[in-house]
């Protein structure tokens, strides 16, 4: 239940609220509220109230247009949450910069002068993704878990005039840019990599919070054909090739045998052999104590900036991820129940008996630049 705070001082409160407005409520049904001030004052939506940065908007069953003074539009719809982190501009230049952080439900984005103008300054983010404006309309839909689903929308004018722009959707893993109407990318966590750009056959309507409950058709499909992609790359190792019969291992001892046959032992500076040896023992044993040590790994989870592993909880999955500088990338979901030995040989990276759990399934992956 919100409340709403109404003073005695009721010119002094309007005068203070005026000047610190940066757009009003347009239009608005059902139940909603503003909070503000980190949520010590509540405000339930009427028409023509204004907004201030840093007001929180929330919507119970109920949906929220808010205009902003330099032609931004935002639409809330039904049970969702937006944060105005932050609004400034110059009307005389019409330059300024916004933030706004969506963190749950369905909210509609509609570019207005600071995108045009001053479109590195506009950073809209989700709990998943952090999506870079260039003048257009698009929807970002946000459940429960911070899963992202961003869809490019065309943006028309009051005459029917239709156009495209062009947003970039990014997380710690990767980026994507959508450039054509109705296309649409999920990102499930921020170490996730976007999902590659699929078009949606949907009309503007049907984009809501039903997007979490069910999935367009065209998302499950790529997300689908992404986890066979995966398997097939761990699938593409022969591990029953083996070279070792094409050897003739006869030949090559009777050519040993020769070789030595040859040598004047006597010819030899028999101290500098001595330390030789003694060198070679030495590095031999040095070379045991390290394997003995190299597949001894207490791995932990998040990100190691050693190896460039990143490691999720994601019970009841390990997620297993990591980028080349190439930009080559490895991830692996693998149940927990299971224990993994891992060889991986990215490029120039190499790293021998990893151990997830245990040594009870050896994987191998050799991936070139």
């Amino acid at each position: 239940m919100w409340t709403l705070f109404r003073g005695t001082s009721l010119l002094l409160l309007l005068t203070t609220t005026v000047s610190a407005n940066i757009g009003l409520v347009t239009a608005f049904t059902g139940s909603a509220a503003i909070e503000r001030d980190e949520g010590f004052e509540v405000y339930e939506v009427e028409k023509d109230l204004g907004v201030e940065m840093l007001d929180v908007i929330s919507t119970a069953k109920g949906k929220v247009q808010i205009d902003f003074i330099d032609e931004t539009r935002v639409d809330v719809t039904e049970h969702s949450r937006l944060l105005i982190d932050d609004f400034v501009y110059d009307p005389a230049s019409q330059e300024g910069s916004l933030t706004l952080k969506a963190s749950l439900g369905t909210i509609r984005y509609a570019s207005g002068q600071i995108a045009k103008n001053s479109r590195q300054n506009v950073k809209i983010t989700t709990p998943s993704a952090v999506i870079g404006v260039r003048g257009t309309d698009f929807t970002m839909t946000i459940d429960e878990i911070g899963s992202s689903t961003i869809i490019l929308l065309p943006s028309c004018d009051t005459n029917g005039n239709c156009f495209v722009g062009e947003i970039s959707v990014e997380s710690d893993a990767g980026m994507v840019i959508m450039n054509q109407a109705f296309q649409a990318t999920v990102v499930d966590t921020i170490s996730s990599r976007p999902l590659k750009p699929v078009i949606l056959d949907l009309e503007e309507s049907y984009i809501n919070n039903l997007l979490i409950i069910s999935k367009p058709r065209e998302i499950e499909e790529a997300e689908r054909e992404e986890q066979l992609n995966k398997v097939a790359t761990a699938l593409d190792i022969d591990f029953l090739k083996f070279d070792d019969l094409e050897i003739d291992y006869l030949e090559e001892e009777e050519d040993e045998l020769a070789s030595s046959l040859d040598i004047d032992f006597l010819d030899q500076n028999f101290l500098g052999d001595i330390l030789a040896q003694l060198n070679a023992q030495l590095a031999l044993q040095m070379r045991s104590e390290f394997d003995k040590k190299k597949g001894v790994y207490d791995f932990k989870l998040g990100k190691d900036t050693t190896t460039g592993i990143t490691i999720l909880d994601e019970d009841p999955q390990w997620y297993w991820h990591r980028e080349a500088a190439s930009g080559s990338v490895v991830e692996l979901r693998l149940e927990k129940a299971n224990s993994y030995i891992m060889n991986i040989q990215m490029g120039d990276f190499e790293l021998l008996d990893f151990e997830l759990g245990g040594t009870e399934s050896e994987i191998i992956i050799i991936q070139s630049q």
